[in-house]
C-alpha cells in the first residue's frame, strides 16, 4: 500500500476523511496535515505489532506484486551455521539480530518441521538433557530458544553434515523517506492488512485520547486470532 492510501483506510476507520483545504479555514488543513503526520509516525510501530503478534502462518507474502516489493517480515535461512554441537544429538544457531520469533525450523531426515520452539526452562527441554528422559528423534524433532544478548536456538535432534532451513519472523525497519505519500509504499502481508491498519488507528486515536481506541485495539486483535 502507499502510505496515502494508508492514511486514508485509517481514516475511514473512524470517519475521520481529510476535508478538502479549498473549501475550509488553514485551521482545518493545519488539523489534516496534523494527523497525517501521526499517521505516518506510527506505521513503523504497527507493523512491529503485526510481527510481534500475528501467526507465523498469516505473515506470507505482499500485497506489493507489481513490482513485487517483499515485506522483509519472514526471512529464510539456508543451511544456517551450526555453531556448537551436543555429543551429535542437538545443533545450535546462533539467531541474527533482527530475529523476533521462530516461524518454521527443520533439519535435513526430520519427518516433520518445528514450529514451536520450547523454552530452556521448561520440563519439555530438561528431558531432552536427561539420557532417561523422552529424548527428541527424527519422529520427535524439537527446538528451543535460548534467552541471551544474541539468542541462539537449537535444534534436536542434529549430526554433523546435517543441512537446516529456518524461516523467522524480523524486526522491520521501516521508514518513511520520501515526502510524497503518493509513492512511498509499506509492503504488508496480505492477511494481515486489516489487523495493520486498525491497530494503526488505534495508536492515532490514543495520541489524541480519543475513547474509540480502544475498539480499534479489539478489532485489530480479532482480526489475528487474539
Amino acid at each position: 500500500m502507499t502510505v496515502g492510501e494508508i492514511i486514508k483506510a485509517v481514516r475511514f476507520c473512524y470517519d475521520e476523511e481529510a476535508l478538502d483545504n479549498a473549501n475550509f479555514n488553514n485551521a482545518s488543513a493545519q488539523d489534516n496535515t496534523y494527523m497525517d503526520n501521526i499517521i505516518k509516525s506510527k506505521i513503523g510501530d504497527a507493523v512491529r505489532w503485526i510481527c510481534l503478534y500475528s501467526p507465523a502462518e498469516l505473515l506470507g507474502g505482499s500485497d506489493e506484486t507489481s513490482p513485487a516489493i517483499p515485506t522483509g517480515i519472514l526471512v529464510d535461512v539456508d543451511s544456517p551455521t551450526i555453531t556448537a554441537a551436543y555429543d551429535g544429538k542437538a545443533g545450535k544457531i546462533t539467531l541474527a539480530g533482527d530475529f523476533i520469533k521462530l516461524a518454521r525450523v527443520r533439519v535435513a531426515d526430520w519427518h516433520r518441521a518445528v514450529k514451536e520452539p520450547w523454552a530452556e526452562d521448561s520440563e519439555e527441554y530438561l528431558q531432552l538433557l536427561d539420557s532417561n528422559g523422552a529424548t527428541a528423534t527424527y519422529d520427535r524433532p524439537q527446538a528451543a530458544i535460548i534467552d541471551k544478548a544474541t539468542k541462539e536456538l537449537e535444534v534436536w535432534p542434529w549430526s554433523t553434515g546435517k543441512s537446516v532451513s529456518l524461516t523467522y519472523v524480523a524486526d522491520v525497519n521501516t521508514s518513511i523517506s520520501s515526502s510524497s505519500a503518493a509513492t512511498d509504499k509499506v509492503a504488508l502481508p496480505p492477511r494481515v492488512k486489516t489487523a495493520f491498519i486498525y491497530y494503526l488507528a488505534f495508536l492515532v486515536l490514543s495520541a489524541y485520547e480519543d475513547s474509540r481506541a480502544a475498539r480499534m485495539l479489539e478489532i485489530a486483535k480479532m482480526n489475528i486470532g487474539k
